[in-house]
């Protein structure tokens, strides 16, 4: 058996960049309410007009304002920018269960209550998220996968005495090979109802080291470290998607983080996991 220095240099890194607030989707609070019903946004909730602030249905008027403190009776028909983006996140929370009603159900609530009270300050340090991830990573099969090239790398390499597993070389050879591959994301059949698919779907940033390498007279075994970061908002180029348009879910998310009447922040979601190849 042999082992070598790790962990190595990358072997893999996104073109994009981490902590990248440029981007469309990170932007908030830019947007007149002209500019979002031009964009297809008239009928954001069934409480609430955001553009009026005004009630719109009556029972539903006087069901919500009975929970908003010191909230007066005498005039009903109004609301304040900050009880409205309260009714618009509460009746967010619940057409998230459209999406959301798998195991990681309880990840998507987390999500949007850090939405509405985090003030745009990174989410991580979440096992459940973290889970997720590595059950992606190792429930895809290793073919066609970037997993699956690394696999098939290190098998080379030990098999020809000419390479070194962990070489200039060598993360040069991985790296080319997983540029021609699609990265893992939460977009398959089962994403969209078990929450992931809301809560992350895309992966804007990912970065694949490899921690450790060791070989036996009989086959080697490696620690692969996969980190990701995703935005948690969304982007003119989400909101025009008749995929996302079609949902009332994602029409309040958007005007909560767009409308230049509130001032709620989207953030990066930060995971990571570790996954163990052997040959």
């Amino acid at each position: 058996m042999y082992e070598m220095n790790f962990p190595c240099e990358i072997l893999f890194q996104t073109k994009h960049l981490f902590n990248d607030a440029s981007t469309d989707d990170m932007q908030y609070s830019d947007l007149s309410a002209s500019e979002l019903r031009s964009l297809g946004l008239n009928d954001v909730s069934t409480i609430v007009d955001p553009y009026n602030m005004i009630f719109i249905d009556k029972t539903a008027q006087l069901f919500n304002t009975s929970f908003i403190p010191e909230y007066s009776t005498k005039d009903v028909q109004s609301v304040t920018p900050e009880q409205c983006a309260s009714i618009l996140f509460d009746e967010m929370r619940k057409l998230s269960g459209m999406f959301a009603s798998g195991q990681y159900k309880n990840l998507t609530a987390e999500m949007i209550n850090h939405f509405q009270h985090g003030k745009g300050r990174p989410f991580g340090h979440s096992a459940l998220l973290n889970r997720a991830y590595f059950d992606l990573l190792s429930s895809k099969q290793y073919v066609d996968t970037s997993l699956g090239i690394i696999r098939k790398m290190i098998n080379d390499y030990v098999n020809d005495r000419r390479k070194q597993v962990g070489s200039h070389n060598f993360i040069w050879d991985v790296r080319s090979a997983i540029f021609g591959t699609t990265l893992p994301k939460f977009n398959d059949l089962e994403d969209r109802v078990n929450g992931m698919g809301i809560t992350v779907h895309d992966i804007y940033f990912q970065r694949i080291v490899m921690l450790n390498f060791k070989q036996y007279q009989t086959g080697w075994e490696a620690d692969i470290l996969f980190e990701a970061q995703d935005h948690f908002g969304l982007g003119r180029e989400d909101i025009t998607k008749n995929l996302y348009q079609n949902f009332r879910y994602f029409r309040i998310w958007f005007v909560l983080q767009r409308y230049n009447c509130f001032s709620f922040k989207p953030f990066v979601t930060n995971f990571n996991a570790t996954i163990k190849l052997t040959g």
